[in-house]
């Protein structure tokens, strides 16, 4: 009984090998150069994500084309936000949460997207690339395609304006805004805005915001006073803009700001607080007043029969 146990056993030994014998003739011998040819090399533990990506747009005012994604990079762990060119703007997003519904979470907190007015909050501790689209919410007519390489830097803001030569503030009305403009004439939404702006107020609907890095800002052309936007700010509204910057009295005798030195095909006004002569040194506020360009971006052009000449 043991030695049939043993034979079979032997049996089976010789069984198996052979069939591994016969595998091992069927595969053929990899040569390591071959192994090793076309293959990625691997991301480490303390390589961080942005460099296997691709180059990346870092410039804080981005130029979007519908269709054409854009990266960029933002900083894990913070706060970026986004200055989009909707009044409501929607967001769709797989790999971020809060990305609908105003990107309020269950208990109503602020997901890893939140939207306030035209701005889009992203916050993530995420360490690989998030994307998402924006659109007009309600239309489907325009989407803004972002893709997010989280990196260890500050908070950033970036401005999208989309191409075409429409505004940083969109093609799209600002409802709130909108409405308050046109509840009274425009000269008096005029005044109102700039006794708000004064008054250290913004107007309703309006939002207020760093002049963007690209921005054209208004040209004054003032004997004797230097007209400074660098450190300015811009309130964002549906028929106006308002570009906020310092005048200063750089000749050795007084000046009276004449508005009409900063006028321009599409300023709608200018004004000046607290002051409007200015004493040698003296300094104060100058607010103006640009007619925000509206319109949808054009889906072709024309070209020209003179073929650029003019």
């Amino acid at each position: 009984m043991k030695n049939n146990a043993k034979l079979s056993l032997l049996a089976l030994s010789l069984a198996l090998g052979t069939s591994m014998a016969y595998a091992s003739d069927d595969i053929p011998v990899v040569p390591a150069s071959v192994m090793k040819k076309d293959v990625p090399a691997p991301v480490t533990s303390g390589q961080s994500s942005h460099e296997v990506v691709g180059s990346m747009n870092e410039n804080p005012l981005l130029t979007m084309k519908p269709g054409v994604n854009q990266i960029i990079p933002i900083a894990v762990g913070h706060p970026n936000r986004i200055v989009t060119p909707f009044s409501n703007p929607e967001i769709v997003s797989t790999s971020l949460t809060g990305a609908t519904d105003n990107g309020a979470t269950d208990n109503g907190q602020c997901g890893e997207v939140c939207i306030k007015e035209n701005v889009v909050y992203v916050a993530t501790d995420k360490q690989y690339p998030v994307t998402m689209f924006i659109t007009e919410k309600g239309s489907e007519a325009q989407a803004l395609s972002l893709t997010m390489v989280p990196r260890r830097i500050p908070p950033r803001e970036v401005f999208l304006k989309l191409d075409g030569g429409v505004g940083i503030t969109g093609a799209f009305s600002n409802t709130k805004a909108e409405t308050w403009e046109q509840s009274q004439p425009y000269v008096e939404t005029i005044r109102s805005v700039f006794r708000k702006i004064a008054l250290g107020e913004v107007p309703q609907g309006y939002t207020l915001n760093r002049i963007p890095a690209g921005a054209a800002v208004p040209s004054c052309a003032h004997p004797g006073v230097k007209v400074d936007f660098s450190k300015g700010q811009y309130m964002m509204g549906h028929h106006l803009n308002v570009f906020i910057g310092v005048a200063l009295n750089v000749s050795d005798q007084p000046i009276e700001f004449k508005e009409a030195l900063c006028g321009s095909w599409d300023v709608a006004a200018v004004t000046t607080w607290p002051l409007n002569v200015l004493e040698p040194g003296q300094k104060t506020e100058i607010y103006v007043a640009k007619k925000q360009k509206r319109g949808l971006a054009p889906t072709s052009k024309r070209p020209s029969l003179l073929g650029g000449a003019q």
